[in-house]
């Protein structure tokens, strides 16, 4: 088989877009956000987060409507800069999921560390076995990875209306402590001194790392590109399942900003990357809950693992990367890039427990490359679209960019490197077709264009 199936309708997308965006931004970030800020920073950064997103958004669906391939992202850099952007972005992501996926699987871990004693390597060991868990449900297809993710929709609403029925008090804490850092930043922005008069405080370096940190929350919809060549009657489905994502996801993500500060104001610890655990305390059956949450995070981790191995499958065939990773099994399914994909996550899970590196960092290394990434998204917009709005999305959606990215030091290295990487393939690649070209073309003319008199 050498093309994948249309098989994704738009509930199935659906799935597959919450599911790949919501498991880990939901659980982690609310925990690790105000470990980088106290609680006004904290939902003024998701504030702040939502409202960059906008734009991006925008882009992501026009370019997944007007390019629909399991070219995805690769598609869309080569329209915007020519056939090396294919090259630069599908080494950018690829780079991208060998920190991201160990990410997701290490804050799964840390969840389950919050009713098993688990050490430092057992929290490694755990996620190794999510890892194992979400290829071998990639291996049995696409409809195994859809029952995960409808699956985990059903416990992730039923979490949340557990989590609102009971923190009612904290909800409604939260929305004053919105209201007074909408009032914070507005003084932010017009220059005055920030929380005057009103018991808040903002430091804007605050406010960076935590909207930086944050905008780990919205990876997915460009993710989603690679998948988008499975799905059904693109045209139309293709802009609903980006916007009806974008206001679920937010108005959930929005939710739980607001509880976690209203609870953090009121005392309750809820630092890390299992810091919404700390809710589950008000909740009844909260040791139940949190293995909910740790449901959530693994089929987070098979929607990713899910469009990765796509990009691999497809960068495979257009010769971005190893041939021999654009194979499909006899039942359509990229064993080769799934393969490669345990490898590196397992590797990177091991590697984070010897050199102690933090979920925090691996998640903003990431999130670094898709600042990035987005830069060649906007261009590609810009370049297929006409008329006012690529002017006007574009814009800010560079605004949002320059603003991201301005707080990030000696770690742009890894995303510049990754870029050069692409760059340097593209040229190998470039050569050995001159060079075949130029080999492969050393016989006897056809004797039709010869001249009459040597004909026989």
């Amino acid at each position: 088989m050498a093309e994948l199936e249309k098989t994704i309708t738009l509930w199935r997308g659906l799935g597959l877009a919450i599911c790949m965006l919501i498991g880990t931004g939901i659980l982690a970030l609310p925990g690790l956000a105000l470990d980088a800020g106290n609680v006004h920073e904290a939902v003024l950064g998701w504030l702040l987060i939502s409202l960059v997103a906008v734009p991006l958004i925008q882009i992501c669906a026009r370019l997944g409507l007007k390019f629909p391939s399991t070219s995805g992202l690769a598609r869309y850099a080569e329209e915007a800069v020519g056939p090396w952007g294919g090259y630069a972005v599908s080494y950018l992501v690829g780079g991208s999921f060998i920190f991201g996926l160990p990410a997701v699987a290490l804050v799964g871990a840390e969840y389950v560390q919050q009713l098993i004693p688990l050490s430092e390597l057992g929290i490694a060991l755990f996620a190794v076995l999510l890892i194992v868990l979400m290829t071998l449900s990639n291996l049995a297809g696409i409809r195994a990875v859809s029952l995960i993710n409808y699956a985990a929709l059903a416990v992730l609403f039923l979490l949340l209306s557990l989590l609102v029925l009971f923190n009612l008090n904290f909800l409604s804490a939260g929305l004053e402590i919105a209201l007074q850092a909408l009032k914070v930043g507005l003084n932010l922005s017009m220059g005055a001194n920030a929380g005057a008069g009103m018991g808040a405080n903002v430091d804007p370096k605050h406010l960076w790392a935590i909207a930086a940190l944050l905008f780990w929350a919205f990876l997915g919809w460009e993710n989603l590109s690679f998948s988008l060549g499975e799905i059904k009657d693109p045209e139309k489905n293709v802009p609903r399942l980006y916007w009806l994502s974008f206001v679920l996801v937010t108005s959930i993500y929005l939710l739980l900003a607001f509880i976690s500060a209203g609870a953090k104001a009121a005392g309750v610890p809820l630092q890390g990357a299992a810091g919404l655990s700390g809710l589950v305390r008000f909740t009844p059956g909260g040791d139940l809950l949190v293995w909910f949450m740790v449901i959530v995070v693994a089929a987070n981790a098979c929607s990713w693992n899910f469009t990765a191995s796509r990009l691999i499958f497809s960068g495979g065939r257009t010769g971005i990367f190893p041939e021999s990773l654009g194979k499909l099994s006899v039942r359509g399914i990229p064993v080769p890039a799934l393969a490669v994909l345990f490898i590196s996550s397992f590797a990177l899970v091991l590697a984070s427990y010897v050199f102690e590196i933090s979920v925090s960092d691996l998640i903003l290394l990431v999130n670094q490359n898709f600042v990035f990434l987005y830069a060649f998204i906007i261009l590609a917009y810009w370049k297929a679209e006409s008329g006012w709005q690529r002017w006007v999305f574009s814009a800010l959606s560079l605004a949002s960019l320059a603003f991201l990215v301005s707080g990030f030091t000696w770690e742009i290295i890894y995303p510049v490197f990754l870029i050069g990487l692409g760059y340097y393939r593209w040229t190998v690649s470039e050569k050995e077709k001159l060079l075949e070209k130029e080999t492969q073309y050393v016989v006897s003319p056809d004797e039709s264009e010869l001249p009459a008199g040597f004909q026989h």
